[in-house]
């Protein structure tokens, strides 16, 4: 072989050394750039992630439930705290819960006397589809009414002037005035006309808790129990919760104006498994079940007494 062939070999093996090390040094730059680039991916995945978690999770439900125990155990103001709490809190996929949060939240103003609070959310669900909740439209419907009932008559003295406007809203079609009218009647304590205004609502709107624990309450003061007992079985069966335990423990009171006291405690023991937290209600509860296991053999006797004097 000539120096002119031998010098064009190497010629040649160097370059095919010199574009595999090329080759070899592009493929290095390009795994460090996807090694970076994955870094980069990872990091924003859990960055991304991270902020998932913190906007998914918070406190919003534990407050929920808090509010929820405060309400079972009458406590409504300290459940409206809570609850407006739990709704201040920012959560991603909570809007359905949201919407029974609000329900939760006007049912407890309700409770505690702040009836146009309770109306501007009912009005707010009635304005809205909410589709998330599964609050019925009737109930919705019903719960507007009494709480803007409740709330007019709270705002001020029952006029016969406002009266009579309410009765020429009856005569005008609007038959949901007899639930004002009732409400109006039993505050001014004229309790024959509250009776046929809530039983002409009843008869077209059908029963409520509130209806059926104003009724109740009327009967059982009467002595009238058959009936008293109808309203309370027909508020109970309505579908409305906001004043079952206020029926639950008519029941009870009920009971009691019969002497049936080992149906009383039933009843009782009842209403403290739904509404644990509720000091009325448990005291209720120990007053029957200490009255009903009394002691037949008390401690001191009528001759022990005798014999330390």
């Amino acid at each position: 072989m000539s120096n002119r062939e031998i010098i064009e070999e190497n010629r040649i093996k160097n370059d095919i050394k010199t574009t595999k090390e090329k080759q070899r040094q592009a493929h290095k730059s390009r795994n460090l750039r996807l090694a970076v680039m994955c870094a980069v991916f990872s990091i924003i995945v859990i960055i991304g992630t991270a902020f998932i978690v913190v906007h998914s999770i918070s406190d919003k439900e534990s407050l929920r439930e808090q509010g929820i125990e405060a309400f079972n155990a009458g406590q409504f103001n300290e459940a409206i705290d809570l609850f407006t709490e739990s709704l201040d809190r920012k959560q991603w996929f909570s809007v359905k819960m949201d919407s029974d949060t609000k329900l939760y939240l006007a049912a407890a103003y309700m409770r505690s006397g702040d009836y146009f609070s309770a109306y501007n959310i009912y009005l707010e669900f009635a304005s809205s589809s909410f589709s998330t909740t599964k609050y019925p439209s009737d109930r919705l419907e019903d719960d507007l009414r009494l709480s803007k009932a409740l709330g007019d008559v709270q705002s001020g003295d029952i006029s016969d002037d406002t009266i009579a406007s309410m009765q020429a809203e009856l005569e005008r079609g609007n038959k949901s005035a007899n639930l004002f009218l009732g409400v109006c009647y039993q505050q001014k304590g004229q309790y024959d006309k509250m009776l046929d205004a809530f039983s002409e609502y009843v008869n077209d709107y059908g029963m409520n808790t509130y209806v059926a624990y104003q009724m109740s309450s009327y009967y059982i003061e009467k002595g009238d129990f058959d009936t008293a007992v109808t309203y309370i079985n027909k508020g109970l069966s309505s579908g409305d919760k906001l004043y079952t335990d206020k029926l639950m423990y008519n029941d009870i009171v009920l009971s009691e104006s019969k002497y049936d006291y080992e149906s009383a405690l039933q009843k009782a023991e009842k209403l403290i498994k739904e509404y644990p937290e509720n000091e009325t209600y448990q005291k209720e509860y120990t007053f029957l079940y200490s009255r009903i296991n009394m002691d037949p053999n008390p401690v001191h006797s009528e001759t022990d007494s005798e014999e330390e004097y």
